[in-house]
């Protein structure tokens, strides 16, 4: 079958964020099934370097489309499109994709078209136009209407950014619901956001829940924890804003009042992109790790007496909360880190707080007694491990794609 994937990030071996990990093994599974595929992207965020990389592991035709105009202007005017329809790809890069010669040529011959991110969804939606009748399926990664739903309700009355946050939510409602309407099917990561999915579109029939797979990469844990220091981790792609914050929250709040009833005990923050008050943080505590970007975090995990989730916005399944459990280690989470998983399944192991002191006390209980923590933890770890199968992937998501067996 000939399947045209949308990617707003073209993935590749290695690439530090869950996003394009799971797009990743998505387009593996494709592949290894024998269907033809075409990866599409914009021209932006090293998406030109990625396809190369792409090529070389998966031999698949990588198409880039780059914008006719570029420079300051365009950038600003970028932004500005963003902060008001942050749904929907910039329009010189919707240009560029759907003006595309190579673009058009995939998409007029393609059976499925399958959209990685709601905002590639977006292009997907004037796609028909291009090849009338074609089979349209988007992978949520986010429902990013949650992500508004939060920055809402955390600015302040009354004031310029709560009008335009206001708008926002409204537009990201609006768009959502129209894009999920149109589409084929909404392929989401749990059942808290196929229920969102259902809410914003009126419509459930579409919407589809495919667990990813985790268990391919992850190497079992030793049922006790490890030796040495007790050992705090945080792994993000502390590029991105909601990492970045809940890292500087953790240093800043959490990390203090651990501390202060024991002295002793590390925090590793794993992971891509630091900010320079991270750095700055890490460079006066001698037991504060900053990695930067690592080949693996499997040495970080193995450090690992607790692993920390304090992410504060943000919306979907987090796949680092789910790979900790996988590995068996205690997670200490707030409600957004463990979204997806509190009532869907077995979360032994799984703590929910949602304030600093509250984190902090979660910690310490951990901490004071290790290897019970971790026996709670292996109830956690053998329910992630059936739900989150690598080995049953590849047939749920041909299900998800198109539900009745074409692609088989």
């Amino acid at each position: 079958m000939r399947v045209v994937s949308l990617v707003a990030h073209v993935p590749y071996s290695g690439i530090p964020h869950a996003g394009g990990q799971y797009a990743l093994a998505h387009l593996r599974v494709l592949r290894g099934r024998g269907h033809e595929v075409t990866v599409i992207a914009p021209d932006w965020r090293g998406n030109g370097d990625n396809a190369r990389l792409l090529r070389e592991e998966l031999g698949v035709d990588v198409i880039v489309c780059s914008p006719r105009a570029s420079g300051r202007v365009a950038d600003w005017w970028d932004t500005q499109q963003i902060r008001l329809f942050p749904v929907r790809p910039p329009r010189r890069f919707r240009r560029a994709v759907l003006d595309s010669p190579p673009a058009g040529s995939a998409l007029s011959r393609a059976e499925l078209i399958d959209a990685q991110w709601s905002e590639m969804g977006w292009l997907a939606l004037h796609a028909r136009t291009i090849r009338p009748g074609v089979r349209r399926v988007v992978t949520a990664h986010d429902v990013i209407a949650q992500t508004y739903d939060r920055v809402l309700a955390r600015t302040v009355r009354g004031t310029p950014a709560r009008l335009l946050g206001r708008w926002r939510r409204w537009s990201v409602a609006r768009d959502e619901g129209r894009l999920y309407r149109e589409m084929d099917a909404v392929v989401v990561f749990s059942e808290k956001d196929a229920r969102y999915v259902s809410a914003l579109s009126r419509d459930a029939a579409r919407t589809v829940v495919l667990r990813p797979p985790f268990d391919g990469g992850v190497r079992a844990s030793d049922p006790a924890p490890p030796d040495g220091p007790p050992t705090v981790l945080f792994v993000g792609a502390f590029f991105r804003d909601v990492n970045a914050q809940a890292a500087e929250w953790l240093i800043d709040e959490i990390l203090p009042l651990v501390r202060a009833a024991r002295p002793d005990v590390r925090f590793l923050l794993g992971g891509a992109g630091p900010t320079a008050r991270m750095e700055e943080a890490a460079a006066r505590d001698p037991l504060l790790e900053v990695t930067g970007e690592v080949p693996s975090l499997d040495p970080s995990y193995a450090e690992a007496t607790v692993v920390v989730v304090p992410l504060r916005m943000g919306a979907g399944l987090k796949f680092k909360t789910v790979e900790a459990m996988m590995r068996g280690i205690p997670v200490v989470s707030t409600s957004v880190g463990a979204e997806g998983l509190v009532e869907e399944g077995e979360t032994g192991g799984l703590t929910v707080q949602d304030d600093a002191p509250g984190m902090a006390a979660a910690l310490l209980r951990v901490l004071e007694d290790p290897p019970a923590a971790w026996r709670e933890a292996a109830a956690g770890r053998e329910w992630a491990r059936s739900v989150f199968s690598s080995e049953t992937f590849p047939a749920r998501l041909e299900d998800a794609l198109l539900g009745d067996g074409v692609l088989r």
